[in-house]
């Protein structure tokens, strides 16, 4: 079975750093503890050798940051060493010693690293063997006034856990997406080998028009080609828009490059758009007194106009003119059919590249934004409030009963259930509240320029529409579905997008711990 996940190109290339980070705060925070804390003198040479043992360990990480050998390998012992090291931490602080010892916390950083590295059975095996030992190490300390904050304590580890894994899971699928995008990119350039020998220097030149995904940068790498490669006197590159109207989108002439838009007359270039219609290109050996051709430069006597088409569509065509008749060959004309061909298709995975971006943004269930766009516009927004000392608030919503409904009536209507939930508080906010799905059955609505009451009185409006709606389930008749809603707002809750995030959690869990169906504000 195997044991690792693999990882090579992550979405977060420096994970390693901040895990070591993290390290070296928690060997700060033991170093205090040692040195400054209520430590009887008993105990002070077993936390002298955790000291050095957490030093080594440290130096052991950073040596296989380095690439000096497998850093899963130092993830792995960083595991086992946490599995030791927490509950010792656990029953040795006398001050806040057991249940009450703030070191249970590191729980959070062994889950993380489970999560993130070893494979779904290990890393669940891994949290169950942290939780275990984290409530043997306060065992000892345990009374009946204990176990409520115990039994949130573990509660919120494995909620943590699944978060982790979920958003984990999420990246490696996201990176597979795009891998098959890539290789799709690649697949399609290959065909361009099949081209005859004598083109081969323009095909050398013309395949990174695939790798191109910006369609500005495809055009000024198509004038590249068409004017220090092909070397032509005059050139276009020429689009049609969605109503069928042509507009050179970047022309040479005169000596000059110039990229501003500008409308084409096809009364006056009606060979424009006879090629367009037919997808074939063509050359007129001399222009001379032809009224369906306008060139671009007057001294110009002959032209190729060859359409840009992929899958049977012409987004656009490519002009070269000479100032000589007879000028351009059927091999002039392959060459530029080449390119043409190279264009369309490096024009068409743009846009399949810009919507493959969309995509990694929204929820495929709900149709809401996602955990990853949530945490960069929580920031951004965050980032605004703080300059302009404006206010922000943060709604999290929370299906109340949903395992239940789950193992009740299936994960069909589990989902039926999510999607109708979104709709509901998607009519309750405002266009500019950004709403995605936080993880589960959980949400998050960012209210940028909301103070806390009106932010409560936007939960209590979910709430209450949530309450009133009645959700037809098929065949299971009519289902009743409430939600519980934590409400967070800067800068009354924290300054950082971590701590309003953190209190509008705790506030959900209130709430739940209420009796759900509620809103509650710290």
């Amino acid at each position: 079975m195997k044991l690792f996940l693999d990882r090579h190109k992550t979405l977060l290339p420096r994970v390693d750093v901040i895990y070591l980070l993290t390290r070296v705060m928690v060997l700060a925070s033991i170093s205090w503890f040692v040195f400054f804390g209520n430590l009887p003198a008993e105990d002070k040479a077993l936390f002298y050798i955790i000291l050095g043992t957490f030093v080594g360990h440290l130096v052991l990480f950073t040596i296989a940051i380095r690439g000096r050998f497998d850093v899963k390998l130092a993830y792995l012992s960083a595991i086992f060493y946490d599995i030791l090291l927490i509950p010792l931490l656990v029953m040795y602080t006398a001050t806040y010693g057991g249940a009450h010892s703030p070191f249970y916390a590191l729980v959070f950083i062994t889950v993380s690293v489970a999560a993130y590295v070893l494979t779904f059975w290990f890393s669940l095996a891994g949290t169950f063997l942290v939780t275990l030992v984290y409530f043997l190490a306060i065992y000892g300390s345990l009374t009946g006034e204990h176990f409520f904050d115990v039994s949130m304590r573990v509660a919120f580890i494995w909620v943590y856990y699944f978060a982790i894994l979920y958003a984990s899971d999420y990246m490696r699928r996201s990176e597979k997406r795009l891998l098959k995008l890539f290789n799709t990119l690649n697949q399609r350039t290959s065909e361009l080998e099949k081209s005859q020998a004598h083109l081969e220097m323009i095909y050398e030149n013309t395949r990174i028009l695939a790798s191109i995904l910006e369609p500005d940068s495809v055009v000024k790498e198509v004038m590249r080609i068409m004017g220090s490669i092909l070397q032509y006197k005059a050139y276009a590159v020429i689009f049609k828009d969605k109503w069928g109207n042509f507009y050179y989108r970047a022309r040479y002439h005169g000596g000059q490059n110039n990229y501003h838009l500008k409308a084409i007359d096809v009364s006056r270039m009606e060979l424009v758009r006879k090629v367009a219609e037919m997808g074939e290109p063509i050359i007129v050996k001399d222009i001379s007194g032809r009224r369906d051709v306008r060139p671009l430069d007057k001294r110009s006597r002959s032209t190729m106009i060859v359409p840009m088409t992929s899958h049977a569509h012409t987004n656009g065509l490519l002009v070269a003119e000479s100032g000589e008749m007879h000028s351009f060959s059927e091999r002039d004309l392959q060459m530029l059919s080449v390119v043409a061909r190279s264009a369309a298709l490096a024009l068409e995975n743009s846009e399949l590249h810009k919507k493959t971006e969309e995509l990694t943004i929204i929820d495929e269930l709900t149709e809401t934004y996602n955990y990853r766009y949530f945490v960069q516009k929580l920031q951004e927004e965050k980032r605004r409030a703080s300059r302009y000392d404006l206010a922000l608030s943060l709604i999290m919503v929370d299906i109340d009963w949903f395992k239940k409904l789950n193992d009740t009536y299936g994960h069909e209507v589990g989902n039926f259930v999510l999607r109708k939930l979104s709709g509901i508080i998607q009519r309750c906010i405002r266009d500019v509240d950004i709403f995605a799905r936080y993880g589960g059955e959980e949400f998050a609505v960012i209210l940028p320029q909301t103070q806390r009451e009106e932010a409560s009185v936007i939960g209590e409006r979910i709430r209450e529409q949530v309450e009133a709606e009645v959700f037809e389930a098929r065949q299971y008749g009519k289902l009743k579905v409430t939600v519980s809603v934590g409400v967070s707002s800067f800068p009354e809750n924290g300054k950082s997008q971590e701590e309003l995030v953190s209190v509008a959690d705790q506030a959900l869990y209130q709430a739940k711990g209420e009796g759900k169906n509620a809103v509650c504000v710290i």
